[in-house]
């Protein structure tokens, strides 16, 4: 995995300096465009998570580019945003919190490529205004003093989750996997968690999902926080990312809500592309509605699109122009989603317009395969 990262990291100063090279350095400059391709309407299509991110690259999109017409973007779960855009046509780009929403639902009519851009990791939401809440986060306080994988960290760590999973008077909060990879993934942290710390992946699994009285689930992690701060029902949100928990409790606290969130052992929060063959060790499986999917244990990687029927199609370019320039990461790392640079191209490598393709690389250059479909 190593010399994957040197690479990347060789592959970011080359393409910085073809960046720079072309003007997109500071800041990416548009091309110039038709009147027809600045009257279209730029929308965007995102995962929920990315609501914050996104936000602020589009605003600096707006102020680089006079005259662009912003639509309403759509933050919802990415398979939400997916299948609406199936149906609508209505984005110039879509993204999503993981790498099999996009060829599963939009390849290969719609869109032919994705290409993987951030990582992010899984934590868990606490509300400290429950007692179960304070005592959790003063242990994982504790934690953050100890030597990893001690078996006093070890310790801590199972009572950790013997507070949230095993305790049946305890309700978590929990994402829809069909409509929200953070569903799944908080499914697959469970399982991650059972098998580093009881010896038993299933173990905290069951004792939440088969227990219908255990959770309550939304469709995604936002109205999640919601339900959180109106009555202190819940007091951990299990379907959690830091790309979306980092500003979401900072704005609660502003507020004056006692929410904040805790960070998980690399082993179980699938946000280090170096333990992707750890995380793959489980796999969770979800039936719903007489519908039933296995959804593998992957990193939660963000990718991007823009679909064969973008309408603005030179403003999507712009943005990712702009998601590559040194401005651009630097807003992914302010809201927790470490870029991956050069961006992991799947699916058709030749669909991706050439003037993004020095920030990129097709996926046979890596040893990410596993990760995708």
């Amino acid at each position: 995995m190593a010399s994957v990262w040197i690479y990347l990291i060789t592959g970011l100063i080359v393409g910085l300096v073809i960046g720079a090279s072309i003007g997109y350095y500071a800041a990416p400059k548009t091309t110039k465009t038709t009147t027809t391709q600045q009257l279209s309407v730029f929308t965007v299509g995102a995962a929920g998570t990315l609501k914050f991110a996104f936000g602020k690259l589009i605003n600096l999109l707006s102020e680089y580019n006079a005259g662009l017409s912003v639509g309403t973007p759509m933050f919802k779960g990415s398979g939400e945003v997916a299948q609406n855009e199936n149906t609508t046509k209505e984005f110039s780009i879509v993204a999503s919190a993981d790498t099999t929403t996009i060829p599963s639902v939009l390849f290969p009519n719609v869109a032919n490529y994705e290409i993987a851009f951030g990582v992010t990791q899984m934590v868990i939401i606490v509300d400290l205004q429950t007692a179960s809440g304070r005592q959790v986060y003063s242990l994982w306080k504790e934690s953050q003093n100890m030597q990893p994988l001690s078996s006093q960290w070890n310790q801590t760590w199972k009572e950790i989750f013997s507070i949230i999973a095993l305790n049946p008077s305890i309700v978590v909060g929990v994402s829809n996997p069909f409509t929200d990879p953070s569903g799944y993934q908080a499914q697959c942290v469970l399982k991650l968690a059972g098998l580093s710390f009881f010896n038993n992946a299933s173990y905290l699994y069951d004792s939440v999902y088969n227990n219908p009285s255990k959770y309550q689930m939304r469709n995604t992690e936002t109205d999640l926080l919601t339900l959180m701060a109106t009555n202190n029902s819940i007091p951990f949100i299990l379907s959690a990312y830091m790309s979306n928990a980092l500003p979401q409790t900072e704005s609660y606290q502003s507020e004056g809500y006692n929410i904040t969130y805790i960070t998980l052992p690399p082993l179980i929060n699938l946000g280090n592309l170096s333990y992707v063959n750890y995380y793959h060790n489980v796999n969770v499986t979800w039936s719903e509605l007489g519908q039933t999917k296995t959804f593998t244990c992957n990193p939660v990687v963000y990718t991007i699109t823009i679909p064969k029927y973008a309408p603005n199609p030179q403003a999507a370019i712009n943005f990712i122009l702009l998601l590559y320039s040194p401005q651009g990461q630097q807003v992914l790392k302010n809201y927790g989603i470490q870029p991956i640079v050069p961006g992991v191209v799947y699916g058709n490598y030749s669909s991706v317009p050439s003037i993004i393709k020095p920030f990129v690389i097709p996926i046979n250059q890596t040893n990410l395969m596993s990760i995708f479909p």
